[in-house]
């Protein structure tokens, strides 16, 4: 065995030894790129050790009645390299499985959401139904008194390109005008569902509930922002309202749910960091 092949054979061990340290939840197609390099090199280490005419016999000679030192050295070094072959194959064979289990807890964890956002839709319909009965007498009364017209909903939004009429719907929620906010962030979301945006104002639009108690509202708001503008700056901010507008309806189990999903999809934002630990314990999450 040549200084070289035992150099080689180290930095192969090694490899696997940091591949095997790193986290479960690595990007799969690294994971494999990296196995397919450790492979290699496997490969590359038995085809030099086996090779015809390599230095290390793979047995004793029968017809030798003792071996000299050097060829005993050299069987002892051989049976040692086999070891850590076999080693090297077992931890291969760990890390498939590795990869194997990360992508079986993504899959379980995109179906966990799926089934949470139907249900979340299903409990807000539910307490829209409530609302809607608990406000339809002071509704009617209004009917009769005042009706509607269409003349002021050109007026909504002043003129003008998207992102100056977004700096005026936002204005009006700084200087506290949330039901003109509303409206104006509701129009803005009309004419432009698919600006940059409109994830910003769908959030702005979820504050002005929010900021009035209206949580119903807010939670729709915001849970309709989570999943119409998943890539939004907002991303975050969706979520704890999420929880936070939950929280403030009794539903603090589905409160604390939005609190865990923000954790594990955005775990370095600052919504996460500084935001999430203190509404957690306000909801009273385990």
């Amino acid at each position: 065995m040549t200084g070289n092949m035992i150099k080689q054979l180290t930095l192969t061990c090694l490899a696997v030894s940091f591949a095997i340290a790193l986290p479960v939840e690595v990007n799969a197609q690294s994971v494999r790129k990296r196995l397919d390099i450790i492979e290699k090199q496997l490969k590359a280490v038995q085809r030099k050790v086996f090779k015809p005419g390599s230095e290390f016999p793979r047995q004793a000679d029968e017809q030798s009645t003792r071996q000299t030192p050097a060829v005993s050295g050299a069987n002892v070094r051989l049976a040692d390299i086999e070891s850590r072959i076999a080693q090297m194959e077992t931890q291969l064979r760990q890390l498939t499985g590795r990869i194997e289990e990360s992508n079986y807890q993504a899959d379980k964890l995109k179906q966990q959401m799926e089934v949470m956002a139907r249900d979340y839709e299903f409990r807000l319909k539910e307490l829209e139904a409530a609302d809607s009965k608990a406000a339809q007498p002071a509704v009617s009364e209004s009917l009769t008194t005042k009706k509607p017209t269409d003349d002021n909903t050109t007026d909504i939004l002043p003129k003008g390109t998207a992102q100056q009429q977004y700096s005026y719907a936002q204005k009006l929620v700084t200087k506290g005008q949330y039901a003109k906010a509303e409206a104006a962030l509701g129009e803005f979301l009309k004419r432009y569902p698919k600006a940059k945006l409109a994830g910003n104002a769908q959030y702005w639009l979820g504050q002005t509930y929010y900021v009035r108690k209206m949580y119903t509202r807010a939670t729709r708001a915001f849970l309709e922002g989570y999943n119409s503008y998943p890539d939004s700056p907002k991303a975050p901010a969706f979520l704890l309202k999420i929880g936070m507008s939950l929280n403030a309806m009794g539903e603090k189990v589905d409160a604390c749910d939005a609190y865990r999903e923000l954790a594990s999809r955005f775990p370095d934002s600052m919504e996460n960091k500084n935001k999430r630990p203190p509404e957690e314990k306000r909801a009273g999450c385990l």
